[in-house]
């Protein structure tokens, strides 16, 4: 089967400014993708190049050997669902009605209740059923991403009636969440990898996260792909130190006034 989506040899640009140059980077069901890098270095911007959201300057985006400009934006709204940095929203939305955006002019008609159902589903995985009633705006930063979770998750489903293999993109979903919902959200995505049939392609800064979920990382720095592999062998600290400006202190050689945090897995259960 040819790859989901991929990136060939693209570049992007804002006015004169390079963003992102000659990245190429596939895209398969049933993988985690994780890019890492330092601020400005083009990794929303690839993002948003692969998943249709910005147009490239040269190079190709391509969806199972198809040009994503040939691809009709309903098909592709079934194909990939994007969970962006940030949504703002200026009407007073209720956090239910924010979710079930997700599934509207999505997939086939369904059963009588069977929206309710996938909205309740998502909201469930999302930690967020309890307040489905509160007005969107009210909430706080880590609510608002976890509701733009859960209609990400029915956007997949919905579409799913029509696409078999889809493609989820995260753009630093885990940013304001809790230790707890950081490590929640990504054990639904890797619940949804499992499946085989969705890719995920996500932007995450904290680098224990990304070695603990990714299968495949990929380090951007000033707009190119300067390592791409599995965790371990990226994650190394010639890279870290080049690319982040950071040294690594060894195993156990930490500051011993400090407590080492990596949480394993979180107590939220999806219903």
């Amino acid at each position: 089967m040819s790859a989901l989506f991929s990136a060939e040899a693209v570049s992007c640009r804002a006015g004169n400014r390079l963003l992102v140059e000659d990245a190429s980077l596939t895209l398969a069901p049933g993988t985690m993708t994780v890019i890492v890098g330092p601020n400005g270095a083009g990794k929303s911007t690839l993002l948003k190049a692969i998943s249709g959201e910005m147009a490239v300057s040269a190079g190709q985006i391509r969806s199972f050997d198809i040009p994503l400009r040939q691809i009709p934006a309903w098909r592709l709204a079934c194909r990939r669902t994007v969970m962006a940095q940030s949504s703002k929203m200026s009407f007073p939305f209720r956090v239910y009605e924010v979710v079930r955006l997700g599934i509207e002019g999505i997939g086939r008609s369904r059963k009588p209740g069977a929206t309710d159902d996938l909205v309740e589903h998502a909201l469930a995985t999302a930690d967020m059923l309890d307040l489905a009633g509160r007005d969107y705006q009210t909430l706080s930063g880590g609510e608002q991403q976890r509701v733009q979770f859960a209609r990400a998750l029915c956007q997949l489903e919905a579409g799913a009636a029509l696409e078999p293999f889809q493609a989820l993109f995260l753009d630093e979903p885990t940013a304001s969440l809790d230790l707890c919902h950081q490590i929640s959200l990504l054990e639904a995505v890797e619940r949804l990898k499992a499946s085989g049939k969705v890719a995920i392609l996500a932007i995450l800064h904290d680098l224990n996260l990304a070695a603990r979920f990714a299968d495949r990382l990929v380090v951007m720095q000033a707009g190119r792909i300067v390592a791409d592999g599995t965790p371990s062998a990226v994650l190394t600290g010639e890279t870290l130190s080049r690319v982040f400006r950071i040294r690594l202190n060894p195993p156990g050689g930490g500051d011993p006034g400090l407590p080492v945090i990596l949480p394993q897995f979180c107590s939220i259960v999806a219903a």
